[in-house]
C-alpha cells in the first residue's frame, strides 16, 4: 500500500463544526467537506473523478472542488495525518435518491453568481418585510414598539392532585440555577408532580387549510425575546401578545397554500405528534404564513436564482422555522440557550420555539455568498444524479476513487426526516429504493443487505482496477455490521484497512442511547483480484481483545467491528453486549 495511504488509515480522520460550508445548510450525519477533501487529494491526482454512491447533500462533491484551493484547515489536517497530497482540481459524480439532498448538492456545487444572488436575496427579504414584517411586531419590556426575535412556547399539563392545568414551563423549569427537569410542583396546589404522573392536555383547533377541527397537544406562549433599536430584551407573555397571536391565528390561509400530508414511519410519537398529519402542523400559523409567502415570491426570479433562494429558505426551515426548534439549559447559564432541531429525528420538545424567520434568513445570506464565491473559483466539475446508485451512468473502469457514507441500517430514516423540506419542493424521496431497515416500509436486514449489494456492485463496475473506496459506517448492532460485511464481499470488494472518523459532535441518537457508538468506522476497500487480496485471517478471540484493550467503550465497539470486518469474522455482539467486556476505569 502507498505509504501516504497507510498513514491516513493509521490515524482518526477529524471532522468539525466549522469551515466554509458549516453555516450554510444542515443535513443528517453530514461530514465536513474539508476533511473529505484531504482523503480525496491523498487517493487521487488532479483531474481524476471521484464518486459518492450515497451522496446525501453533496459534501463529497464540494470536497472534490476544494482540492483545487485548499484551506488552512485542509493543509493542517493533511499535515497531521502525515500525507503530502498534490492539490489541484478534481471532478465528482454524485448519486442519491434524496430529493432534498440532490437539490442542495446541485446548487452548492454549481452555484449562481454571488452578486446576483445577493441582490435577489435582499429583494426577497425586503418584499417579505414590507408584506408580513408586522407579524413580528411586539411591545418591549418598557411598553415601546419592538421586534420579536423568538418566542418560547410550553406544553400544558394537568395536575393529578387538583386537576388544574399548568404549563410545563411554570412547573418544571427552575431558575437560580436554571434547569429544565421532568419533576416539579403544581403552581396551583403545590403538589410534587412529574411529567409521568401528569396528563398532557389537548386543544381542539379549527384548521382552515384542511377545513375541519384538529386535536393537538396544547401549547401556550410563555416568554418573549425581542429587540428595540439594537437593545435585546426578554419578558413574560402578556395580554397584548395573546391578542396578537389570536388575531394571526384567525387569518385565512392564502390561496397559494395547500395541505401536504406527512408520511409517517418510525419517527411518529403519539404524544407530541398528536394531530400532526400535514406539513403546516409543524409550524405556528405566523411562521407558516411567512414561509409560504417567501416560497411563492421566489418565482419572480430566474430558475437558477429561484432555486438558490429556495435552498436558503430550506437551510433555515426544518432546523429553525418549525416547532422542532427548542431551548435548552446549559450548566452555569443564566438564561435559556436557543438551539435548532435535533438532527435525524422529528422531535418537538416541551419548550418549542417560534423564531423570527426574516431575521434568521438575513443572517444566513452572508454564509451562502462566501460559499458560492469560493465554489465559482473552482474549475472542477460535479454532476448530481437524483437516482439510485444501483444503476449508474458511468462507464466501466472510469472512476478513480470512491468516498461514500451509506445509510446505517435503521439508524436514521432519511426520507422521513427530509420530507419537512421536500414537501416544500413538491417532490419527496421515493422510498422504494431506500437502503434501510424499516418496519413501516416492510424492509428487514436482508432487504437492506440486498440494496447495499446492488449499489456496491455498481461501484465495483465503474471503479478502476487500481481504484479504492473509502466507506464511512456506524451501527451498534451486529446484524447491521454483518449485512455490510456480506454486501462488501458479495459485491467483490476486500477490506484493506480500517480507521475511524472523529466527529466533533455526536448525533442525538449517539448522545441519548446507552448502547451508542460515538465514532464512525472508516473502511478502505479495494477490488478483489484472485489471490492478491487474500483476507488476513483472525479469530473471534483476537477480535474480543479490541474490547478488552480499549479504555473507551464507544470507540471499542467500532474497533471490534472493524477488526471483524477486516479479518472475515462474523460479528457476534451488539454494542450493549460488547461494552460489558470493556474494563471499567479505576
Amino acid at each position: 500500500m502507498n505509504p501516504d495511504i497507510s498513514s491516513l488509515y493509521s490515524r482518526a480522520l477529524p471532522t468539525f463544526r466549522s469551515g466554509l460550508f458549516y453555516n450554510t445548510y444542515a443535513y443528517p450525519t453530514k461530514i465536513a467537506p474539508e476533511s473529505i477533501a484531504v482523503y480525496i487529494a491523498a487517493h487521487t491526482k488532479p483531474g481524476d473523478t471521484v464518486l459518492d454512491a450515497f451522496a446525501g447533500s453533496g459534501a463529497t462533491g464540494l470536497a472534490a472542488l476544494m482540492c483545487e484551493h485548499p484551506t488552512e484547515s485542509m493543509i493542517r489536517i493533511a499535515r497531521d495525518l502525515g500525507v503530502n497530497p498534490v492539490w489541484g482540481p478534481r471532478n465528482a459524480s454524485l448519486y442519491d435518491i434524496s430529493t432534498y439532498g440532490c437539490f442542495a448538492a446541485q446548487i452548492m456545487t454549481n452555484p449562481p453568481e454571488s452578486a446576483e444572488f445577493a441582490r435577489a436575496a435582499n429583494e426577497l427579504l425586503s418584499r417579505a418585510e414590507t408584506a408580513l414584517g408586522q407579524l413580528y411586531n411586539t411591545l418591549d419590556d418598557c411598553g415601546e414598539q419592538g421586534t420579536l426575535r423568538h418566542l418560547v412556547w410550553s406544553s400544558v399539563l394537568s395536575c393529578p392532585c387538583c386537576d388544574e392545568e399548568f404549563s410545563f414551563y411554570s412547573g418544571m423549569v427552575h431558575w437560580n440555577p436554571l434547569r429544565i427537569q421532568s419533576s416539579g410542583r403544581c403552581p396551583h396546589c403545590g403538589a410534587e408532580v412529574t411529567t409521568q404522573n401528569c396528563k398532557y392536555t389537548t386543544d381542539v383547533v379549527w384548521d382552515s387549510l384542511l377545513g375541519h377541527n384538529v386535536t393537538f397537544r396544547k401549547r401556550v406562549p410563555v416568554l418573549v425575546y425581542g429587540e428595540t433599536n439594537g437593545r435585546k430584551w426578554r419578558r413574560g407573555i402578556n395580554d397584548t401578545d395573546l391578542s396578537a397571536i389570536e388575531e394571526i391565528n384567525s387569518l385565512e390561509m392564502p390561496g397559494y397554500c395547500s395541505p401536504k400530508p406527512i408520511r409517517w414511519g418510525e419517527l411518529y410519537r403519539s404524544g407530541y405528534h398528536q394531530g400532526i398529519t400535514h406539513l403546516h402542523h409543524f409550524y405556528t400559523k405566523r411562521n407558516y404564513l411567512v414561509l409560504s409567502y417567501l416560497w411563492k415570491e421566489c418565482e419572480r426570479f430566474t430558475p437558477a436564482i429561484r432555486d438558490a433562494l429556495r435552498l436558503l429558505i430550506l437551510s433555515y426551515n426544518e432546523t429553525h422555522s418549525t416547532l422542532m426548534t427548542r431551548v435548552v439549559a446549559k450548566h452555569g447559564s443564566k438564561d435559556f440557550v436557543l438551539t435548532g432541531s435535533q438532527s435525524g429525528v422529528l422531535y418537538i420538545s416541551n419548550l418549542p420555539v417560534e423564531k423570527n424567520i426574516l431575521k434568521g434568513l438575513s443572517r444566513k445570506v452572508g454564509s451562502f455568498l462566501k460559499a458560492f464565491s469560493y465554489v465559482r473559483s473552482c474549475s472542477g466539475k460535479v454532476s448530481v444524479h437524483n437516482v439510485s446508485s444501483s444503476q449508474m451512468f458511468e462507464a466501466d473502469d472510469s472512476i478513480s476513487y470512491v468516498f461514500t457514507d451509506p445509510p446505517f441500517g435503521d439508524f436514521i430514516p432519511y426520507a422521513e426526516v427530509n420530507q419537512i423540506n421536500e414537501l416544500w419542493l413538491d417532490s419527496v424521496t421515493n422510498r422504494t429504493g431506500e437502503a434501510i431497515i424499516s418496519p413501516s416500509q416492510g424492509k428487514d436486514v436482508d432487504d437492506y443487505q440486498r440494496l447495499l449489494t446492488q449499489s456496491f456492485s455498481e461501484v465495483r463496475r465503474v471503479l478502476k482496477d487500481e481504484g479504492l473506496m473509502t466507506l464511512i459506517f456506524h451501527s451498534s448492532k451486529a446484524k447491521v455490521w454483518n449485512a455490510l460485511a456480506c454486501a462488501i464481499d458479495d459485491a467483490g470488494f476486500n477490506v484493506d484497512a480500517t480507521s475511524h472518523l472523529d466527529r466533533a459532535q455526536s448525533s442525538f441518537k449517539q448522545v441519548v442511547s446507552s448502547s451508542s457508538v460515538k465514532n464512525d468506522a472508516l473502511i478502505l476497500l479495494s477490488k478483489k483480484r484472485s489471490d492478491l487480496n487474500a483476507i488476513v485471517t483472525g479469530s473471534e478471540f483476537d477480535a474480543l481483545r479490541c474490547l478488552r484493550n480499549q479504555a473507551s467503550p464507544e470507540l471499542a465497539y467500532s474497533e471490534y467491528a472493524s477488526y471483524c470486518l477486516k479479518h472475515g469474522i462474523e460479528i457476534s455482539l451488539d454494542a450493549s453486549e460488547a461494552y460489558k467486556l470493556v474494563p471499567t476505569k479505576g
